[in-house]
């Protein structure tokens, strides 16, 4: 009975060794998978820290832009008032210009000098017209920029709509089950 008892007592040492070899396993294991969970937490921590400051700047070129395109609108505002500033005078010189004809038939004896201030005034007409060309053709320029701003802005806010979206997609809580 004696060396049964010794038997059943090494059986049993031998299996509480096994039952703590097999605990000291699953605890290694439970350990390398939490390890693994919370290194994906970390990395998923810092893309969004990375995805929150290039929102902020995403803002600010936003915001930068909007008040480029602000100032641009009104230089153009500014260009047309211009414009209309140069019709009037225009205007005022072609009515000038007719008064000067009118006087110069009434002036015969006055022909020579009527002459030679109606070529001065022709030529600042046409130089006014070059003016007014040039001054068109500036506002086209102009006009042609905004467009250009206006097209980049539009693309930054079609790229900004597309980044939001896939940061909803990535950012989105995964369904608890």
């Amino acid at each position: 009975m004696r060396n049964f008892l010794t038997n059943l007592l090494i059986a049993v040492s031998l299996c509480l060794c096994v039952l703590i070899w097999f605990q000291w396993v699953r605890e290694g294991r439970t350990r390398h998978k939490l390890q693994a969970l919370t290194d994906t937490v970390h990395d998923r921590d810092e893309t969004i820290q990375g995805i929150r400051g290039t929102v902020k700047r995403y803002e600010a070129e936003i915001s930068r832009l909007d008040g480029l395109k602000n100032q641009l609108t009104a230089t153009v505002r500014s260009n047309r008032q211009e414009i209309v500033s140069l019709t009037g005078d225009l205007d005022k010189t072609k009515t000038d210009l007719e008064r000067q004809t009118r006087q110069v038939e009434a002036y015969k004896d006055a022909l020579d000098r009527a002459n030679e201030s109606i070529n001065k005034q022709n030529e600042d007409v046409k130089r006014q017209n070059e003016e007014m060309k040039k001054m068109a053709e500036e506002r086209n320029e102009i006009v042609a920029k905004y467009n250009k701003v206006v097209g980049d802005f539009n693309d930054l806010a079609t790229k900004w709509n597309t980044l939001q979206e896939s940061l909803s997609k990535t950012n989105a809580p995964a369904d608890k089950k």
